[in-house]
């Protein structure tokens, strides 16, 4: 297939989706439309919103503080505001790649090319990410457990699957921190360099967190906080348009899930499938202002990719060369797997 061929596939495939992410919105604002009209009439309480995007963009902070623990506990050279440049760079494209993950994969681009041990520092994104849902199912779960007797029925399929997900997740992260995992196979493609190399870090990667589990769990709960503001920031986000909304048990047991639906390969944060998958979560708690909510809520996190969208224009001209303080990390530690040496001392939460 020649580039001229692929690009235009890939720009077909964008447009395909982007084409149904609008439908679905669409969709959306005619089928709520009774209630739009109605929001617009009250008026919705900007002083609320505002209070709900500083919760939201708090717990955006607070993640990005979080994948700045995870870099350093593998001894990569690696500072806060290189954390906070390059998180900014990953919301604005989560935006535009699709899904809410799209933006990793630039994130982790830009860490590499500053990297010697560049599958290490391209894994830390992905654990972060593993991470990030593991916080927010675990604290759903939490919840779950102790409104269990006061929730309808359906709610609690919702608690069933976020026990799921969480036993999902959590035996992901299991097979990512087994070296032993990672060595027979850097043995058997042992003639393929690149390849080798790169189970030979993955295998030190995995060591190196299980022997910091300390920030693993750290970083568990940071996750967890960042979704209690992400939680609250929905509630209060959806009272600023609405007088009456669920309780807070009941927010904290849906919008994981409807949060997770932004995952979905649809750019601008699955826009149109997130509101629907809202409006029939909150269905279930009797409340038709879901699909509503999550517009707003998509408000507040496009105010925030715009914040990003200055941060990467004021830095445009540093975001491809990280400036260092120290030196260059070292491959010692990533090869062999057999003789790991230590790796830098890490910053601890």
């Amino acid at each position: 297939m020649s580039p001229a061929t692929r690009s235009a596939r890939l720009l077909l495939g964008y447009l395909f989706r982007l084409g149904l992410g609008l439908g679905l919105l669409g969709l959306a604002l005619w089928a709520n439309r009774d209630q739009i009209e109605l929001v617009l009439r009250r008026r919705p309480d900007f002083g609320l919103f505002a209070v709900g995007f500083g919760l939201y963009f708090a717990g955006v902070i607070l993640a990005f503080i979080r994948w700045y623990f995870l870099v350093r506990a593998l001894g990569l050279p690696f500072r806060v505001r290189d954390a906070l440049r390059l998180g900014f760079i990953g919301l604005l494209f989560n935006m535009v790649v699709p899904g809410a993950v799209g933006g990793d994969f630039v994130k982790a681009a830009y860490l590499m090319k500053e990297q010697s041990r560049k599958t290490q520092a391209a894994a830390s994104v992905a654990i972060d990410r593993l991470i990030g849902l593991l916080g927010m199912f675990v604290l759903a779960v939490v919840v779950g457990a102790f409104s269990w007797q006061s929730v309808e029925p359906p709610v609690r399929r919702l608690i069933g699957a976020a026990v799921f997900l969480t036993v999902a997740v959590t035996a992901v992260m299991a097979v990512a921190f087994a070296p032993p995992l990672y060595r027979p196979l850097a043995t058997r493609f042992s003639k393929r360099r690149r390849l080798s190399h790169m189970l030979h870090e993955l295998a030190v990667m995995g060591s190196t967190y299980r022997k910091r589990m300390d920030v693993v769990v750290a970083t568990v709960v940071m996750s967890a906080l960042t979704h209690v503001l992400n939680v609250l920031a929905f509630m209060i986000i959806g009272r600023s348009i609405f007088p009456v909304v669920p309780g807070l048990a009941q927010h904290f047991l849906i919008v994981p899930l409807v949060l997770f639906s932004t995952a979905i390969p649809l750019p601008f944060g699955a826009l149109g499938v997130s509101e629907q998958i809202s409006d029939v979560l909150f269905k279930l708690a009797d409340y038709d202002g879901g699909a509503l909510t999550m517009m707003a809520f998509h408000v507040a996190q496009y105010l925030g990719s715009l914040i990003a969208l200055f941060v990467y224009l004021a830095n445009a001209r540093q975001v491809r060369s990280l400036t260092q303080e120290a030196p260059p990390a070292s491959a010692a530690g990533s090869y062999p797997v057999t003789r790991q040496s230590d790796p830098a001392p890490a910053a601890r939460p």
